[in-house]
């Protein structure tokens, strides 16, 4: 069974992999061809690294002739079944814009899956795109629960598409809500939840109201940080 999260639903197998048994000369000529940057390189079907394009063209100055008589470095990988969203926590360890993948048990290579791909699917699903609010709230880092704060979203006709919190100083004294949400008078709710004693961070877009209030607001609440 193919979980939608999952890696599997996001497998490119058709992008080009080499055997090491090929040569240098062979796996060049080829990334040119097809203008690729890097490509995986297999040992009897296991993974072994992606090599660049730089790499080989440098390696082939020297005197090795085959893939198998290059180095490569360590190179990370993922499943078929890990989440993608659970894959964001080590993005920063996969320079490329493919990430191998590879079958948990055997250790074979079955494919690859794009980082591009995996990051629209990012923005699917937290509702990055398209005509959704986005409303930053600036709370206290405690004694707030968030449910309270998503009830009166509600009690407002406003609806939760996605949600996330940071602390936007390494103190932690605070922390920013961040929302998007699906809302039919945006303008009314700021004014609502500034009505609560909510600290607007930033909302938009605004619709049926004056935004160079709101606009004004916000200049003033940047000075007031500026200080």
């Amino acid at each position: 069974m193919v979980l939608n999260g999952s890696i599997q639903s996001r497998l490119d197998e058709g992008y080009p992999v080499f055997e090491d048994s090929r040569t240098i000369k062979e796996l060049l000529a080829f990334m040119h061809a097809e203008e690729l940057s890097c490509v995986p390189v297999c040992h009897k079907g296991r993974f072994s690294g992606i090599v660049h394009m730089a790499e080989l063209e440098k390696a082939a100055e020297g005197s090795a002739k085959k893939l198998s008589e290059l180095s490569f470095p360590v190179t990370p990988s993922t499943t078929a079944d890990e989440h993608e969203l659970v894959l964001f926590s080590r993005m920063a360890l996969f320079p490329e814009i493919i990430i191998p993948v590879i079958e948990r048990e055997s250790g074979d290579y079955i494919g690859v899956v794009h980082k591009e791909r995996l990051f629209m699917r990012a923005v699917e699903v937290f509702h990055l795109s398209g005509d959704a609010m986005t409303l930053e709230l600036e709370v206290p880092a405690f004694g707030l629960n968030v449910s309270e704060v998503i009830a009166v979203l509600e009690k407002n006709d406003a609806t939760v598409l996605s949600f996330g919190s940071y602390h936007p100083s390494p103190e932690g004294e605070s922390r920013v809500l961040s929302m998007r949400l699906q809302v039919h008078d945006a303008y009314h709710l700021v004014k609502t939840l500034e009505q609560y004693g909510y600290m607007i961070r930033y909302a938009a877009p605004l619709s049926g109201g004056d935004d160079e209030d709101l606009r004004q607001k916000a200049l003033e609440f940047i000075r007031v940080m500026d200080l």
